[in-house]
């Protein structure tokens, strides 16, 4: 890494790997999404209980909040190695505009989970459901993800994680 006029200049290859390095994280962490938001989609709250909406909104913000925990604390510790500033990074302050960034994202991913409504139902492989949840679901989960990842990686590197 190079210092340039206050910035850290990265190379491709450093690069290369923060975003190998971010996409590892986030994968854990969507996989702990994953897992907390079937856990109270399917067992906790599912929509018999407390309506298809709420289910949705609760179950996605839940997965959604505890992924964001792990992420934040391995965003710091493993991924963003070209920081300016990593006392600033890790500051309370960085932490807001990180949380924001994330909550803009849950709004991303809690509007476009909405859509599982309007999607007629499917099956795959001859079965309706995939870990006691509709395809619909699975496939609209995967799609916000996709989106929400994208707006992550921007948004931390650009306002939170600067080199």
């Amino acid at each position: 890494m190079e210092e340039q006029k206050g910035k850290i200049k990265q190379t491709k290859k450093e690069l290369f790997w923060e975003v190998f390095r971010f996409l590892l994280v986030g994968g854990l962490a969507t996989v702990v999404d994953y897992l907390v938001s079937t856990l109270f989609y399917a067992v906790v709250l599912p929509p018999e209980l407390i309506g298809q909406t709420w289910a949705l909104i609760i179950s996605t913000a839940l997965g959604f909040g505890v992924g964001l925990i792990i992420n934040w604390f391995l965003s710091l510790i493993f991924v963003f190695k070209a920081i300016r500033d990593k006392k600033q990074a890790s500051s309370k302050k960085s932490f807001l505009i990180y949380l924001l960034i994330c909550v803009i994202g849950l709004a991303i991913s809690i509007l476009g989970m909405q859509l599982v409504k309007v999607i007629p139902a499917f099956s795959l492989f001859g079965i309706a459901d995939f870990l006691g949840s509709p395809w619909k679901w699975w496939m609209m989960k995967c799609i916000m993800t996709l989106i929400v990842l994208v707006w992550n990686y921007l948004g931390r590197k650009l306002f939170v994680f600067k080199s």
